[in-house]
């Protein structure tokens, strides 16, 4: 089960600056090309679709950057022998194997309390997370781990 917190995918990104450059280099190129050959004819609507060829490919590739942020993922992945988790922006990828953990049990209604073999207690608060889907289905399939725990 993988659920992420945050919609956006670094392929996205790529879409939109891939398309970006494609629209300013073939625009620029048949620019190049046409004022090679001909003066520009500035009197709308003239020779204008290109400078406006450019300016969609720059827009693009400065749209990009939107998703950046959402890319780097906030999720919750529950594999079949870890856990792996990101529900803060500053955090790490925290990964722990569920022959480490002892027990699984939910607090409230956003909290989830995991306490490990060694007596560590690693509490998920996903209160300010706004997930994919409902957050109470990856809560309870995280508390659903119980029984699977040795």
């Amino acid at each position: 089960m993988h659920f992420i917190a945050k919609k956006g995918s670094s392929k996205t990104m790529y879409l939109f600056i891939l398309t970006g450059l494609f629209l300013v280099i073939l625009s620029s190129y048949d620019l190049y090309n046409y004022l090679q050959t001909n003066p520009f004819v500035s009197k709308f609507p003239g020779d204008w679709d290109k400078i406006i060829g450019i300016a969609v490919g720059l827009f693009l590739i400065i749209r990009s950057k939107k998703f950046i942020p959402q890319s780097k993922g906030l999720f919750v992945k529950v594999a079949r022998n870890h856990l792996v988790y990101r529900i803060k922006d500053s955090d790490p990828v925290h990964k722990i194997t569920l022959s480490a953990i002892l027990k699984i049990k939910r607090i409230d209604e956003y909290k989830v309390k995991i306490i490990s073999k060694d007596l560590t207690e690693i509490t998920l608060d996903f209160r300010s997370l706004v997930w994919e889907k409902n957050r109470k289905a990856v809560i309870k399939s995280i508390v659903e781990l119980n029984p699977y725990l040795m």
